[in-house]
């Protein structure tokens, strides 16, 4: 539904985005992870049309995106990581332009509306953020196609919104959509994606399943005790000790098993995980990229 293959956009020496290359399957959503300016937008950009590459192709179901970018559009829901309507047009006035471009059903239309709700008679200037992302998110998903490109969906929601959008996307994907969602809200990708790319200065460094890659991550628990003493002797076998916190990092469940045996000879007063595993994995690849 959408394949990418070796594009190539160079705004100089080190900008711009190098032999990209995935694709994304119906009834699946593949995440495009990446720090800020890594490359992601730019990607998207040449999707929808926005941006000629300097060589390579990008291509939805088929057509050419840039040189049959009228077809692409039609068969495209697009949420950009900004939302810019025009100011001065209210809610409403979007949503029935949208309806009349597109001939869009009005029943999908008031689902969506009931499930994202906001005052439809603000200006879009007088808007939240978090208003003009549900906007957005509603005048996306009227369009009944085969494939979306979603830019940071979830930026500006609320976590009931949030939860929502993805309850969402994966009804969509259900229905045997192809969905390519950009986002930093690892939480929406480890519970949405099937396949992801993490991309750093304008390259993929690695793509796989979401659950290889949370394979592949640490996770890091921290270990309240009783007393530093307590906490010494768990660091001395499992961890590394910081006042009566330790600190334990494991990647298997058989790790993570023999872990939770060893506790049971301590006096544990509190335990908590760390970053979200797919969080770990994209912080372990950015700093060996970096290091």
């Amino acid at each position: 539904m959408i394949q990418i293959d070796r594009l190539t956009k160079r705004f100089d020496a080190i900008h711009g985005i190098f032999d990209v290359t995935l694709r994304v399957e119906p009834g699946s959503v593949f995440g495009f992870i990446g720090p800020n300016g890594a490359g992601k937008s730019t990607t998207i950009r040449h999707l929808m049309g926005l941006l000629h590459a300097d060589s390579g192709k990008a291509s939805v179901m088929g057509h050419d995106c840039w040189r049959e970018s009228e077809q692409v559009k039609a068969s495209v829901g697009y949420l950009p990581g900004e939302i810019n309507y025009p100011q001065d047009m209210t809610g409403e006035e979007i949503i029935r332009l949208t309806s009349r471009l597109h001939r869009t059903s009005r029943e999908r239309e008031d689902r969506l509306r009931t499930i994202f709700p906001f005052d439809t008679s603000l200006k879009v200037r007088k808007m939240s953020k978090g208003m003009k992302q549900k906007l957005g998110i509603v005048t996306c998903f009227m369009k009944d196609v085969p494939v979306y490109v979603l830019d940071e969906p979830t930026s500006g929601l609320d976590p009931l919104m949030q939860e929502r959008l993805i309850e969402w996307v994966l009804a969509e994907k259900a229905a045997g959509k192809a969905i390519l969602m950009s986002s930093h809200h690892f939480p929406e990708m480890e519970k949405t994606c099937d396949r992801a790319a993490l991309i750093r200065d304008g390259r993929i460094i690695i793509e796989a399943d979401i659950d290889e890659l949370k394979r592949r991550s640490v996770k890091a628990y921290q270990i309240g005790l009783k007393s530093e003493v307590e906490a010494q002797a768990l660091a001395d076998k499992v961890g590394i000790r910081d006042g009566r916190t330790v600190t334990v990092t494991v990647s298997t469940s058989d790790e993570l098993n023999a872990l939770i045996a060893t506790l049971t000879s301590f006096e544990v007063e509190s335990l908590t995980s760390g970053a979200d595993e797919l969080e770990h994995m994209f912080m372990e690849y950015y700093g060996e990229v970096t290091s």
